[in-house]
């Protein structure tokens, strides 16, 4: 005898209900399941619908005699409100009409199926099963109660909820997606000055472009990095009322989220840890952390597969949606900077750990390339000084005999930001490792030729066909660094090749024009956020059906 169940469990969700409970299936009749007590069926939201109609048959059991002969009667309830009654007094179809409350419109509701007139029956069956007495043991397949059989849950239009003649899969994930009440609760820093605040701001516009209703829920966890980014302040609110929770947050500070914004934000919501992770092994120091969540998004296959790797939740990749105005202005005299020079960029912040960024890496570089001081010059801006005094002075030490380095040091807005991108010639990037590479990103938006370790991320869109890939060698970390740990690899990229392709740029306009220019096709083409957005809207299309 199997139960016509099925379970959706994850961590954060042990204790949900699966659809269906307390339904059961036999071979006396194989287009129906039979209850055998009562039964509880777990209806997704029914935006505009009024009705359901319960459909089954009572059908004589040909072992049904004596107390087992007749039908038991059926009691439905919804949200524990009488809904309906059946009491089939001959053989043949029977169908109950359910009327539904309004607000199962908008939460779903729970529909229980309650058998009448099989109290006796049952006691005698588990008489049967605790005393092993022999004539009592024909009671124990309950044989009364299989003769009330349950075939579909449907609409009064006839849409399909449940068919129990489909045993592997008798809910319609079809039915839930074409009601579901979609919609996310982003949760993040969604002011703060800092990638991972950018991360939940590039979520939002994804989430607009697919016409996807959210709520924007700002963290109240500490962030270090200015709160300084008003792009969505008019839309921030306390409350998170849709059906899923996605919070954007470094995975160590998960448990605070329960302690800033108590443990009801997550109760009764799916709910969606957006990480991001920049080397090959997930740390086993953070794995408790994927128990306060229910899946995992993440912005690089890079990230996905070393997540996955260690997680005993599904891990889905879905990019930064990448997009923003262009940038209006002279951004070389907002910023000071040569107006004839060809310009290469560098910036990250120093809260991002200098030993990953490598920032030395690209003045290095830049120094074997040998260009003239009065054509070319490397600009590297950094931000968040305080607390990092010791990389910010040995970043000054490296720039201190570099002829044509300009240090900027303040913190800017995100569109001084892009300003300041689109007045230089070229983005240089010589990470060791990168779990999506925001900067690298925007700069190919602006159609501007990019310099890039081809590992990690960065290498998933920047190829030799849209920028200029970086080789590189893998190495063992000696030392940790922050949350890299010592004995984890990254990239040590090849500075001379980097430095070649400085003299190429530097040498030809055209190149880097062309470059450029695919690289803000491939940007637009597969990362803008129409398409990331509809990524969205499918994989919560598909949770709507769990």
């Amino acid at each position: 005898m199997r139960p016509a169940s099925s379970t959706f469990i994850g961590p954060a969700s042990l204790g949900r209900l699966s659809r269906y409970t307390g339904l059961y299936f036999d071979e006396f009749a194989i287009d129906s399941a039979w209850i055998r007590e009562h039964a509880e069926l777990r209806l997704p939201p029914c935006k505009g619908i009024a009705s359901l109609v319960l459909r089954g048959e009572y059908r004589p059991h040909p072992d049904a005699r004596g107390l087992e002969a007749g039908a038991p009667g059926l009691i439905c309830l919804i949200n524990g409100v009488k809904a309906g009654e059946c009491r089939p007094s001959r053989p043949g179809p029977f169908e109950m009409q359910l009327s539904l409350p309004v607000d199962a419109a908008e939460q779903g509701a729970r529909l229980t199926c309650r058998l009448e007139g099989v109290g006796r029956t049952n006691t005698l069956a588990w008489l049967g099963r605790v005393t092993g007495l022999g004539f009592l043991q024909r009671f124990r397949h309950q044989v009364k109660n299989r003769q009330l059989r349950i075939a579909t849950l449907t609409t009064a239009e006839g849409e399909v909820i449940f068919d129990f003649s489909l045993r592997l899969s008798p809910f319609s994930a079809a039915f839930a997606r074409q009601h579901a009440r979609l919609g996310l609760n982003i949760a993040g820093f969604l002011t703060a000055d800092l990638g991972v605040g950018e991360s939940a701001r590039c979520m939002v516009r994804a989430a607009d472009a697919a016409g996807i209703p959210s709520a924007l829920v700002p963290l109240k966890l500490h962030c270090k990095n200015r709160l300084g980014d008003p792009t969505y302040a008019a839309r921030l609110q306390a409350t998170n009322p849709f059906p899923v929770n996605i919070v954007h947050l470094d995975p160590p500070a998960s448990p605070e989220l329960d302690h800033h914004h108590g443990k009801n934000f997550r109760a009764g919501h799916y709910n969606i840890a957006y990480w991001a992770w920049e080397l090959p092994e997930f740390p086993d120091a953070w794995l408790p952390h994927f128990s306060f969540f229910d899946e995992v998004w993440c912005p690089s296959e890079f990230v996905r597969l070393a997540i996955a790797a260690k997680s005993p939740l599904p891990v889905f990749t879905m990019p930064h949606a990448i997009a923003f105005a262009r940038p209006v202005g002279d951004g070389r005299v907002r910023f000071g900077l040569p107006a004839g020079k060809f310009l290469f960029l560098s910036l990250y912040d120093l809260n991002s750990y200098s030993e990953r960024k490598n920032p030395r890496g690209t003045i290095e570089a830049f120094r074997r390339s040998g260009l003239d001081a009065g054509s070319a010059a490397l600009v590297i801006k950094v931000q968040n000084i305080a607390g990092n005094e010791a990389d910010f002075a040995a970043l000054q030490a490296a720039l201190q005999d570099l002829p044509g380095a300009i240090l900027l040091t303040d913190t800017l807005s995100r569109e001084e930001v892009y300003l300041l991108e689109s007045a230089c010639d070229c983005f240089v990037s010589l990470h060791r490792s990168e779990g999506f590479g925001l900067a690298v990103a925007e700069c190919m938006a602006l159609g501007k030729p990019v310099i890039s370790t081809n590992w990690s991320a960065t290498a998933e869109f920047v190829t030799p066909q849209t920028g200029c890939p970086v080789d590189y060698t893998l190495a063992t970390l000696t030392q940790s660094h922050g949350p890299y740990s010592k004995g984890q690899v990254w990239a040590e990229p090849d500075l001379g090749q980097a430095a070649s392709w400085m003299q190429r740029l530097a040498a030809d306009r055209a190149l880097g024009n062309s470059l450029g220019q695919a690289a803000r096709l491939a940007i637009e083409t597969h990362y803008s956020p129409a398409v990331i957005g509809a990524r969205y809207l499918n994989r919560l299309e598909a949770i709507a059906a769990f």
